[in-house]
């Protein structure tokens, strides 16, 4: 599989973070050999995701008097909103970039529901959606995820 002008996207209900395949080659004993590495582009923080419901509640009196349906639904919306807006950046940065193709990584849970909020365009160039967390693997194994 060619690899150049190929982008990761690995993200979580967390971060974001966006590489860019490099390719080496180098000979060996006369013969040719290519290597791919990854060069960090772009790393997101949704700080929002790290923070719990009673930091985003700011109604104290109130916050004791909702119910845990009503919490639930608070908890899910917060959810739904994150995933749309980790969407729209993963747009973004694939219309800027305009990779021939893109690898992509999200969690398990919500790779459908991330999937269902991509563009059009953006969904035509993943070429490789994993949906598992990566974006805490070590950089120089990431892309072994990706092959195979």
């Amino acid at each position: 599989m060619k690899l150049e002008d190929t982008i990761v996207i690995v993200a979580s209900q967390g971060e974001l973070k966006v590489y860019k395949v490099k390719k080496y080659e180098k000979t060996i004993r006369g013969e040719l050999n290519t290597y791919y590495s990854l060069d960090l582009l772009n790393a997101l923080d949704y700080i929002d995701a790290h923070k719990k419901l009673h930091e985003v509640v700011t109604d104290e009196a109130g916050r004791f008097k909702h119910e845990i349906n009503e919490e639930h639904e608070l908890q899910n919306e917060r959810k739904r909103r994150l995933i749309k807006e980790i969407a729209k950046d993963i747009d973004e940065i694939v219309a800027k970039l305009k990779p021939e193709q893109v690898f992509l990584a999200f969690n398990k849970e919500y790779n459908p529901k991330l999937m269902e909020h991509l563009s059009r365009e953006t969904k035509e160039r993943i070429v490789k959606n994993v949906p598992a967390d990566l974006v805490k693997i070590p950089q120089d194994k990431l892309l072994d995820h990706f092959l195979d």
